[in-house]
């Protein structure tokens, strides 16, 4: 999304303190965890992230549930792994294991009381909400903050090697990769601002 902007570790642990429910905790950690897009993270189910209530370290997210038809696989962080576990458990005490379930489920109810994840719009209402309770409101945050969060994480860690961020965050393109990371302008500014002719 053009305008979001990556937030520093501070932002996401105030982002995660807000949350109200196990859902909200680990609808982020999720995103912050894995920089999967909200429609393919609402596509999981409970079989996509645990086998036998075994958190699994990897997530592959199918073709079908991205936005380039092109599946992948990430590495969960420790924790990513914990809020899904504890998530887990909010389910198994509603009765919920089928590894069909939503793995963020809705509280309302599909055609015949079938479940149902919650959809793209609440996803983005709950997010903008928790945003807007530390102070960041705005265009430029929304649930997209966390690919660029992970652009820049990747980014800066690898040394800057753009071809680890468009594996991370599933682009096929270099050019799509290259306009997440617009906001890395700082090594410009400097260079810029040190010139002298």
């Amino acid at each position: 999304m053009r305008g979001c902007i990556p937030l520093t570790r501070t932002e996401v642990k105030s982002l995660l303190k807000v949350t109200k429910s196990v859902r909200e905790r680990t609808l982020l950690s999720v995103g912050f965890s894995t920089a999967f897009r909200i429609s393919s993270i609402l596509s999981l189910t409970i079989g996509d992230v645990s086998t036998g209530g075994i958190v699994h370290k990897r997530i592959t997210m199918a073709a079908k549930n991205t936005k380039t038809k092109t599946g992948h696989t990430v590495l969960l962080n420790s924790d990513g792994i914990h809020a899904i576990e504890s998530l887990l458990q909010w389910l198994k005490s509603k009765g919920l294991t089928d590894k069909s379930t939503p793995l963020f489920l809705s509280q309302k109810t599909g055609a015949g009381g079938a479940l149902r994840a919650i959809g793209r719009v609440q996803a983005h209402r709950i997010i903008k909400d928790l945003f807007a309770q530390i102070g960041l409101l705005g265009r430029s945050y929304s649930s997209h903050c966390w690919r660029k969060t992970m652009a820049k994480y990747i980014y800066d860690m690898t040394g800057g090697k753009i071809e680890k961020v468009a594996a991370i965050l599933g682009h096929a393109s270099l050019n799509s990769t290259l306009a997440y990371l617009s906001f890395n302008n700082t090594d410009i500014d400097d260079a810029l601002t040190n010139m002298r002719f």
